[in-house]
C-alpha cells in the first residue's frame, strides 16, 4: 500500500525500476514505442502525494496530466485548454496507452478522432467546437442562451445579425458585449465594446484608448452601428487559435513521420 511519497511497486511494477517516478517510466515507456514527448515534465501532485504521482505533456494549445491513484491501479487523464479550463478527462489502468493519448494530444490528433479511439475519454461540447473551429459559432450559441439578467438579448441579436460582429469572437461581461479578433487573446481589445447605460441606453466605449468619445446612443442597433463603424481596417473573422495550433501540430507531425519513414536504413 502506498503512503503517498512512492507509488506501490506491486499496483504500479513500470515504476520500481525507476525510482518510483512516473515522468521516468513515461520516458521508458515512450522510449521503447518510439514515441517522443518533448513536453514531459513533473506535475503538481494532488494534495497529499508527491512529485512521483503525476506528470504532464504541455502544449502551446494546452496540457494533457496524468496522475496515478495510490489505493489503486487507475491511471486519470485530464486534458486543459487555454480559454476552456478542463477539456475533457479519462482513466485507464495502462500506462502504454497513457502514452499513446499523450503523444496524440501533442501530435493534434482531433479531440473527436481521439474519443472514437479511446472511449473513455470524454470531451466537452465547447472543446469539441474550438478544435473543430467553430468557438466562435459556439460562443455566440452560449450567449444567445444567457438570462437576460446578465445581458440584453435585444442587444445581443443586434450584434449577431451583423456579419462583421458575427465573424468576431464575443465576450460578455458585466451586462457588456465585447469583440476580439482572436478567440483566445490578453485582456482589452482595439474593437468598440458594447456597456449598458442608465434609461436603457448603450454606451460604446474603445477600452484600449481612454481618448476616444465614449458617445451613449439610446437604441442596441445604433449602438452596434457606431461599432461597426469603429473597426479596424482588416478586423475579422476571428481567429480559432486553438483550431490553428492543433493543425499546425498535426501538419508538423505528419512531416516528422514522412520524414522518419523516408531516410535511408544505415547499415
Amino acid at each position: 500500500m502506498s503512503d503517498g511519497t512512492r507509488p506501490d511497486p506491486v499496483l504500479y511494477p513500470e515504476l520500481a525500476s525507476e525510482n518510483g517516478s512516473l515522468v521516468a517510466a513515461l520516458r521508458v515507456i515512450s522510449h521503447r514505442l518510439g514515441i517522443l514527448l518533448p513536453g514531459l515534465v513533473e506535475a503538481h501532485p494532488r494534495q497529499g502525494l508527491s512529485v512521483r504521482f503525476a506528470a504532464a505533456v504541455k502544449t502551446e494549445f494546452g496540457d494533457i496530466r496524468i496522475d496515478m491513484r495510490p489505493e489503486s491501479r487507475d491511471v486519470m487523464l485530464t486534458i486543459s485548454m487555454p480559454l476552456i479550463g478542463v477539456a475533457g478527462s479519462g482513466s485507464t489502468t495502462s500506462l502504454k496507452i497513457a502514452v499513446e493519448i499523450a503523444q496524440a494530444w501533442q501530435s493534434g490528433m482531433p479531440l473527436a478522432e481521439m474519443s472514437s479511439n479511446w472511449g473513455f475519454l470524454n470531451f466537452s461540447p465547447k472543446a469539441l467546437a474550438h478544435d473543430q473551429g467553430a468557438g466562435v459559432e459556439f460562443e455566440w450559441g452560449v450567449i444567445r442562451k444567457l438570462s437576460p439578467e446578465l445581458i440584453d438579448q435585444k442587444m445581443v441579436e443586434a450584434a449577431y445579425v451583423t456579419p462583421e460582429l458575427r465573424a468576431l469572437f464575443p465576450m460578455p461581461a458585466h451586462g457588456s458585449l465585447q469583440f476580439r479578433r482572436r478567440t483566445i487573446s490578453a485582456p482589452g481589445s482595439d474593437i468598440p465594446s458594447i456597456f449598458p447605460a442608465a434609461g436603457g441606453c448603450w454606451t460604446v466605449i474603445s477600452l484600449h484608448d481612454p481618448q476616444i468619445p465614449r458617445p451613449t446612443v439610446s437604441s442596441a442597433e445604433e449602438a452596434v452601428r457606431l461599432v461597426v463603424a469603429g473597426l479596424p481596417a482588416g478586423c475579422g473573422p476571428a481567429v480559432e487559435v486553438i483550431h490553428a495550433a492543433r493543425r499546425k501540430a498535426r501538419e508538423s507531425h505528419a512531416n516528422d513521420q514522412s520524414e522518419r519513414h523516408t531516410k535511408p536504413d544505415r547499415m
